[in-house]
């Protein structure tokens, strides 16, 4: 089960524009030619002297203007919400797009899809082979799970509903929890032929004795992607992190809360994000009032670099999260990134009704098909709006399929959660060897 949310003040990071880069001063006499009489005692120690300072300045300014950097110097700051724009900082790379070299986007092309199953193949079938004939082999589709046994109980599951093996093969990734989204490394690419996994702390060290295998489940995936896996110190959780492929993040201030608990300093946390994952510009939204996750993820997802879906609450029905979304909408619209400034769309989002949270942006993205959440008992002209927002927002081509997520509420998550987009830059031939069948 996730733990319950820490509620904090929102806050948000960028660049500071104001502060320039000093411009390093050249020596008017580093390419004079050397003085012709001879230097003898304190002349010759003290030319010595300003020859090695001068040749050290010369290399020092060849480093500067001639060395390669991975990630450009920048001076942060953490305010209140203000306008921000988001640009990209980073140098183009012909053979690719920029996207590629920032946190992965999950609207852009896949090579697989993992989504957690554990125990919960024999408890809630009919959920895993909904998604496999959603799917529909537009994306090799794989379920995590944690013994030899629940793989092949998947496997004939797949075979009893007259589905392809290919349709869902299963993994056998060492983990406690389906939560797959949460726990799973980011994935970035940081040049033309290599790309690299950054694992972040699942929450406190409590959580992770409990959740060690979840904790450790990264070395085991990054092994059969065949890439390096790096740590950041800090507590960060998928369904706390959205990006845009641009260079833009997007988190709630649960994350800010959480870290701080550390004694992290908002700085330190800026720095973290930037070294770490390459990114330009962090924000933390507010998430909302009573959710227990406290994730970005109940409430918003994107569709494009410029493009945003955020939840919108009736009023009268729940006034504070209302407000809280109402003001999460106006001010990622006042955001702007290389694509221009974001597009928000607004998608209902059926009240809470006991202890059950039910969202239409905790969503599965994959190679042209969207699997939104469906519920049993929301008026069917509320799914039928929702749905029409993501039909007029995708690009043309794009197919929007209703998957039942009643079995998902009660463990306090839907579709977003259990599953995990591998871009389509990374080989999966070490899945493909590992899976069953």
């Amino acid at each position: 089960m996730k733990k319950k949310r820490v509620d904090s003040n929102v806050a948000n990071f960028s660049p500071d524009p104001k502060k320039k880069a000093q411009k390093v001063s050249t020596l008017s006499n580093v390419n004079k030619p050397p003085e012709r009489f001879p230097i003898q005692g304190n002349r010759a120690s003290k030319f010595s002297r300003y020859g090695y300072s001068i040749f050290a300045i010369i290399v020092f300014l060849g480093g500067v203007y001639c060395g390669a950097k991975y990630l450009p110097s920048r001076h942060f700051t953490v305010e209140h919400v203000k306008n921000k724009k988001i640009s990209n900082i980073r140098t183009s790379i012909p053979a690719s797009a920029p996207e590629d070299f920032f946190p992965v986007a999950e609207f852009r092309s896949q090579a697989a899809l993992l989504i957690g199953c554990q125990n919960q193949i024999d408890l809630i079938p009919k959920l895993f082979t909904d998604i496999a004939k959603a799917i529909d082999l537009k994306v090799p589709l794989f379920g995590v799970v944690s013994t030899k046994e629940q793989a092949y109980r998947g496997s004939q599951l797949i075979k009893d509903q007259g589905l392809p093996p290919e349709a869902m093969r299963f993994l056998v990734l060492s983990s406690n929890t389906i939560w797959i989204r949460d726990y799973a490394p980011f994935i970035l690419r940081y040049d033309n032929d290599r790309a690299l996994m950054v694992d972040a702390k699942y929450h406190t060290r409590t959580m992770r004795e409990k959740r060690k295998q979840d904790d450790f489940m990264g070395f085991e995936l990054s092994q059969a992607l065949g890439l390096p896996v790096r740590s950041i110190p800090i507590i960060l959780e998928g369904g706390n992190f959205i990006s845009n492929g641009d260079g833009l993040l997007l988190t709630s201030s649960k994350t800010l809360a959480v870290n701080k608990e550390g004694e992290y300093t908002h700085k330190q946390l800026i720095s973290m994000f930037h070294d770490y994952l390459g990114v330009d510009g962090v924000f933390a939204l507010h998430p909302l009032q009573g959710e227990p996750n406290g994730h970005l993820d109940m409430f918003m997802t994107m569709l494009a670099k410029n493009l945003a879906v955020i939840a919108e609450i009736e009023p009268s029905v729940d006034p504070e999260n209302s407000l809280i979304l109402d003001e999460t909408a106006k001010f990622v619209s006042s955001i702007t990134t290389s694509a221009g400034p974001i597009v928000v769309k607004r998608i209902p989002m059926p009240p809470k009704w006991g202890n059950s949270w039910r969202s239409y942006t905790n969503v599965i993205m994959a190679n042209g098909v969207l699997l939104m959440p469906s519920y049993s008992d929301v008026d069917p002209v509320v799914e039928n709006l929702a749905e029409e927002v993501y039909r007029a927002s995708l690009p043309s081509g794009w197919q929007v399929k209703r998957i039942n997520c009643d079995k998902l509420v009660a463990l306090r998550g839907q579709l977003h959660c259990i599953s995990y987009n591998i871009p389509n830059f990374i080989s999966i031939d070490g899945l493909l060897e590992k899976a069953i069948p």
